[in-house]
């Protein structure tokens, strides 16, 4: 069926059953921690059935002045988008899209339609005759909406339209547009899945789940690292205090990272991970060992290494509608874990000392120091054992009716 204006109404009636899955990403396959949810869960179902990945089509264009290292963002998504279409050894059939990267309605009309064709080429050259669709980023609605799908899933990771230097308008606009046309919206955070239970036709909570060995293969119970110290992790000075994930302006709280450094002296603080942030003031602590990014394979390498785990988020409405899949990887690992709240923390808040000032957090580490007792690490994993990331993805796979 068709609206008044033309456009594929997402209502009509689909096809009861979909032969392959396009994913709309929030995240870049080639430079973005693969940890993430929906690569979790898209890595699995392309072992099933073809998966085509569409890279992030982005939300905000870096502005020189005003966004934290714009060149580097400029030139790492040109490099992922002249890689084009490519196979990862997952089984992922991975595309960078050609898109303007400007967001007006205006614009995201014309990415619509050229990105809509360059997918509709891809999914008839990859076999797809009834594709289900996965969006997360909200600037893909422009292009879903142009044709019929099996089942159209909004994967509400985020609560976009609080992103910093969106235009949180029409970002907003977008995610109600999405939440209006999806046979199903999947949440991993309560208190966005709360606030919009009411407004949507079918919604479930997803949560994350966890590679449960991977990460508690590397540490035994007494706190031994079950794998070699790491080249770039000799000759620091322990215990270690450690954070991994990604160094963005909207999640990290760089002053209360400074703060840590300068508690913890001579101890060191351990950071891997990209930035997209500058962190110059918190690397100019002698006492801090920033390792840059490390692949998911390898990471347990250095986190089984960690005397304690922090999580040292900004208290924002970001942070508020997020799932941090680092706590459910932390747990597994089994270390004391030092966090700043958050909602989807209370249910773990038992297995976390929590610091809500600066003051809070720095004694919190050093109460997480002074931990002795290999219970706590069973607790810790006890809590996600059974999380693992494969009960999502058949989860995911009935909910989109795809074979």
């Amino acid at each position: 069926m068709a609206s008044a204006r033309g456009e594929t109404d997402l209502a009509a009636v689909r096809e009861p059953r979909g032969d392959g899955v396009v994913c709309f990403a929030g995240v870049d396959w080639w430079y973005h921690n693969r940890g993430h949810s929906e690569c979790q869960i898209m890595r699995r179902l392309s072992q099933r059935l073809p998966v085509l990945w569409v890279n992030s089509l982005g939300m905000r264009a870096p502005v020189p002045g005003k966004t934290e290292l714009p060149f580097r963002r400029y030139a790492r998504k040109l490099k992922s988008t002249m890689k084009g279409l490519q196979r990862d050894p997952c089984g992922l059939w991975v595309y960078s899209p050609l898109f303007v990267p400007r967001y007006s309605p205006r614009m995201l009309a014309f990415n619509g339609a050229f990105v809509g064709a360059q997918v509709r080429h891809l999914t008839r050259r990859l076999g797809m005759q009834r594709p289900a669709t996965w969006v997360t980023i909200p600037t893909a609605y422009p292009v879903v909406k142009r044709r019929e799908w099996t089942s159209l899933i909004f994967n509400r990771s985020d609560d976009f339209s609080s992103f910093p230097e969106v235009d949180s308008k029409l970002i907003g606009g977008l995610e109600n547009d999405l939440l209006d046309a999806s046979d199903r919206v999947l949440y991993v955070n309560r208190v966005l899945f709360n606030k919009e239970r009411d407004r949507i036709k079918n919604g479930e909570y997803l949560d994350h789940g966890v590679d449960f060995e991977h990460f508690a293969s590397s540490r035994s119970v007494d706190g031994e690292a079950q794998r070699e110290l790491p080249a770039r992790m000799q000759g620091l000075q322990g215990p270690l205090v450690g954070f991994y994930g990604a160094l963005d302006d909207y999640t990290v709280d760089l002053d209360l990272m400074i703060a840590v450094a300068r508690h913890i002296q001579p101890a060191t603080l351990v950071v891997v991970g990209p930035k997209a942030m500058e962190i110059g003031r918190l690397t100019a602590e002698p006492n801090v060992a920033y390792l840059g990014p490390v692949s998911y394979e390898e990471l347990p390498e250095y986190a089984a290494h960690f005397s304690v785990g922090i999580m040292p988020w900004l208290r924002n409405e970001w942070i508020k509608g997020c799932n941090p899949i680092k706590l459910k990887e932390y747990l597994a690992l089994g270390f004391p874990i030092v966090s700043t709240p958050f909602p989807e923390l209370e249910r773990y808040a038992s297995h976390v000392y929590v610091g809500g000032t600066t003051e809070e957090f720095c004694g919190a580490i050093t109460e997480a120091l002074a931990e002795r007792d290999p219970q706590r690490v069973v607790a810790r994993r006890e809590a996600v054992a059974d999380c693992g990331w494969d009960a999502l993805a058949d989860r995911v796979q009935a909910l989109m009716g795809v074979v």
